[in-house]
């Protein structure tokens, strides 16, 4: 049985049209598409499968490594 995890993505429009979507806790982590829901489903898919080369090299997954929060600044 797959367990199941929890990772924060970022998901922005671009200037040119689409969005562009990380996920900060695997560095290298991004994709693009031409909707949200296309863009949102191919990153659960990058993540999937950055997972599982991972656990296929050895290497070990770290979870929830990141912390994310909202900074107030004055300018």
């Amino acid at each position: 049985m797959k367990k199941e995890h929890s990772f924060t993505v970022v998901i922005e429009p671009c200037e040119e049209g689409g969005y562009f979507a990380t996920c900060p806790a695997l560095p290298g982590c991004h994709v693009q598409g031409e909707t949200y829901e296309e863009t949102l489903s191919e990153l659960k898919a990058a993540i999937q499968a950055m997972i599982e080369d991972y656990r296929y090299d050895g290497d070990e997954v770290h979870y929830g490594e990141i912390s994310i929060t909202t900074v107030k600044v004055a300018v």
